[in-house]
């Protein structure tokens, strides 16, 4: 009987540990049950709030694109009610033996912005300058001038666009001293008159040239090796070069023949090439009032010798276009 007791005592008691094992188990079970539902709910949370950002985010979006998109109707109804642009360009050659400081002295009025330190010999550079805006009705007529800057040792090659093309102004540039000259050099100056010889010039002078061109100018530049006044300089200077402009003016009763001295580094008289090229190529009504201000800012300061020509009349009834051009 006892030891029956001590049996079922014995069973009674493995019963008891089992269940405490179990009970364990399941107790731990379900704690690690609980941190994996609040951890879930966590990323849940997490998500939730991700998916409101995105959401957000998404509005703001479409909100932007219908913003962008209503902007972009009403710049296209602007541009609607603008004037249409045309372009006009009327194209001016340079001419010149090496290193008469003919790319310099284009630039000083084609491209006045350009670093003039940087500038290397190349074949032909080609420039343009906006020379003025004018409204006509629905149209805005943009005339510019395209200039083309022969490389010196490629005058033959230009011969060839003076044939070709349409040429509305020529610019011939001859200097009294070659790179760094300290005076006038006389050798130089015959070898210029000699590269535009009557032969040459000739040839440059074509009939598609003469009907097409509205002026040709010779500009003799580095004034600033000749002493005296401004006229005395100019007088000296025109002297030296006395055949080639002889020459030159042979053609006058075909085409405008104009004489310029000056320098390119010291801007001696190079504003004066832009207002001249703009009277004699550029119709009178295709002036606006910026350019008008501009010429005769120009003319004003000119020598009385130079203040030759006349300038017309502003319109005043017109109001320019509000545009702006990158030279």
């Amino acid at each position: 009987m006892l030891i029956a007791s001590c049996i079922l005592l014995a069973f009674a008691l493995c019963g008891l540990v089992f269940m405490g094992a179990r009970y364990r188990r399941t107790t731990e079970a379900a704690s690690d049950a609980r941190k994996r539902a609040e951890a879930l709910e966590n990323e849940n949370r997490a998500l939730v709030a991700k998916l409101h950002v995105a959401v957000e985010e998404d509005k703001k979006k479409v909100g932007w694109l219908d913003h962008q998109e209503q902007e972009i109707l009403w710049l296209r109804a602007e541009l609607e009610k603008r004037p249409k642009i045309t372009r006009k360009t009327y194209k001016i050659l340079t001419l010149g033996v090496k290193a008469t400081g003919k790319t310099s002295l284009t630039l000083k009025w084609a491209n006045p912005l350009i670093d003039l330190g940087v500038l290397a010999g190349t074949k032909i550079d080609r420039y343009e300058r906006t020379v003025s805006h004018v409204l006509q009705k629905d149209v805005v007529m943009e005339h510019v001038f395209e200039v083309g800057d022969w490389g010196g040792e490629h005058i033959v090659d230009a011969q060839q666009e003076l044939i070709g093309d349409e040429i509305h102004g020529l610019l011939i540039v001859v200097d009294l001293g070659g790179k760094d000259a300290k005076k006038v050099e006389p050798a130089r100056i015959q070898e210029q008159i000699q590269e535009f010889q009557p032969q040459a010039l000739k040839f440059f002078f074509g009939p598609k040239t003469v009907a097409s061109c509205k002026t040709v100018v010779l500009f003799i530049n580095k004034s600033d090796l000749l002493s005296g006044t401004p006229l005395e300089v100019e007088e000296q200077a025109k002297k030296l070069y006395t055949p080639l402009i002889e020459n030159l003016l042979k053609y006058s009763m075909q085409l405008d023949i104009r004489v310029f001295v000056g320098s390119a580094n010291y801007g001696h008289s190079t504003h004066l090439l832009f207002s001249h090229f703009v009277e004699r190529i550029l119709p009178k009504h295709a002036y606006d009032s910026q350019l008008l201000q501009r010429m005769v800012k120009d003319f004003s300061e000119a020598p009385k010798a130079e203040k030759t020509v006349p300038l017309p009349a502003l319109n005043t009834t017109s109001e320019p276009p509000k545009l702006s051009r990158v030279n």
